[in-house]
C-alpha cells in the first residue's frame, strides 16, 4: 500500500479536563492519508475520550484538531461528510432492524432512499449479517451488534474511519474477520484508518503507523517499521555450522550474549546502541565463513517490548 506524507489528521496540544482530572494532555497526533494508524494503550489511558474529540461528539478543553485541514468544529458538516465512526459501545435503535437502521443512517447522511437501500443490503453482507438484515435489532448478540456498527460506519462511504474498540464484543474468529476487513478498505480503497485497541497483537497486524497513549500522554508515534527496529536486540539465526558464526561474533563489541543451541541455530542478544554493526558486519561474516544462512528473526514481539518499556513496565 502506498505511503501519503499529507495529514488526514493533526491534533495540536489537544487537552480534556473532567473537572480536576485531566483525561488527555496537549496531544499531537499526526495521522497520514493512507495509513491504518493504531492508537494503543492501556484500558483508562485516553483512547475513547481522544477519539469522542476528534470526531467532534466531545470539545476539548483546549487544543485544536483538522482533519482533511478543516476544523472539526466550525467546518462540522464538511468533516462529517468525510468521517465515519464506530463508537467503543455502538448503539441502534432496538425496535429497528439492521436494514431499517443503515437505511436510516444513510438517509441522514444524504443518500437517497435507493442508494440507502442498495448500500445497506452490500454492508449487511460485507459485515456478516445479511441472513439477520430483517431480525430486531434488540435480538442480536452482543458481536451482531458490533458488526452492525461498523456497517453503520461505512454507510457514508467515509474516507477517514475511526474506530474506538472495534473487535471488542467479538469472538476470536470474529476479531480476525472485522480486523482483515479493516486492512482491505485501507489497501482496497484507499481509507485512512485510526482503530484504538489494548490488544498489541491487533494493532500490530492491521497497522502502518502507530501512537502510544498512557495517562492521557502521548508516549510515542511513528511508522510501527521504524519503532520497532529500535526494540529488536535478540535474534534466532539458522546458519550451516553454528560453531563457526559463535567463534565471529563472540569478538564483536555489539554482542551482549551469544550461544549455540544446536549444530545450526545461534542465539544472538545485541546492544541497541550499536545494533547497526550487526547488518555492516553479519554478511562479511558470512561470506568470509562460507556459511549458508537459513533462517534469521527476532526473538519476541519488539511492538510489545517498545509498549512495556514506554510505559515504564519493562526494560
Amino acid at each position: 500500500m502506498r505511503i501519503m506524507t499529507d495529514l488526514v489528521l493533526e491534533t495540536s496540544n489537544l487537552t480534556r479536563f473532567f473537572g480536576e482530572k485531566c483525561a488527555v494532555y496537549r496531544l499531537n497526533l499526526k495521522v497520514p492519508k493512507g495509513v491504518v494508524y493504531g492508537f494503543l494503550g492501556p484500558n483508562g489511558a485516553g483512547k475513547s475520550t481522544t477519539l469522542r474529540m476528534v470526531v467532534g461528539c466531545l470539545r476539548p478543553t483546549y487544543g485544536k484538531i483538522k482533519v482533511f485541514g478543516l476544523n472539526v468544529f466550525s467546518d462540522r458538516v464538511k468533516v462529517m461528510e468525510k468521517l465515519g465512526y464506530l463508537p467503543e459501545k455502538p448503539v441502534a435503535y432496538p425496535y429497528m432492524t439492521p436494514m431499517d437502521f443503515l437505511v436510516y443512517m444513510g438517509r441522514l447522511s444524504g443518500l437517497t432512499r435507493k442508494e440507502a437501500v442498495e448500500k445497506a443490503r452490500e454492508l449487511l453482507d460485507f459485515v456478516g449479517l445479511g441472513r439477520l438484515a430483517y431480525s430486531k435489532v434488540n435480538t442480536l448478540s452482543a458481536g451482531e451488534r458490533q458488526r452492525l456498527g461498523f456497517a453503520q460506519a461505512l454507510i457514508n462511504e467515509p474516507e477517514f474511519l475511526v474506530l474506538d474498540e472495534p473487535t471488542s464484543n467479538l469472538d476470536p474468529v470474529g476479531r480476525f474477520d472485522i480486523l482483515n476487513k479493516v486492512r482491505r478498505l485501507a489497501e482496497e480503497k484507499g481509507l485512512t484508518v485510526l482503530i484504538s485497541s489494548h490488544v498489541i497483537p491487533e494493532v500490530e497486524r492491521v497497522s502502518d503507523y502507530v501512537g502510544i497513549i498512557n495517562n492521557g500522554l502521548l508516549v510515542v508515534q511513528g511508522r510501527i517499521s521504524d519503532l520497532i527496529a529500535e526494540e529488536e536486540d535478540e535474534y534466532l539465526l539458522e546458519v550451516s555450522d553454528s560453531k563457526k558464526l559463535l567463534e565471529r561474533l563472540r569478538k564483536e563489541d555489539y554482542v551482549i550474549e551469544v550461544r549455540a543451541r544446536d549444530h545450526k541455530s545461534v542465539y544472538l542478544k545485541v546492544d541497541l546502541n550499536k545494533s547497526k554493526a550487526l547488518w555492516l558486519t553479519l554478511p562479511k561474516i558470512l561470506a568470509e565463513e562460507k556459511l549458508a544462512l537459513y533462517g534469521f528473526r527476532p526473538i519476541g514481539d519488539p511492538l510489545e517490548r517498545l509498549f512495556l518499556r514506554r510505559l515504564g513496565v519493562a526494560r
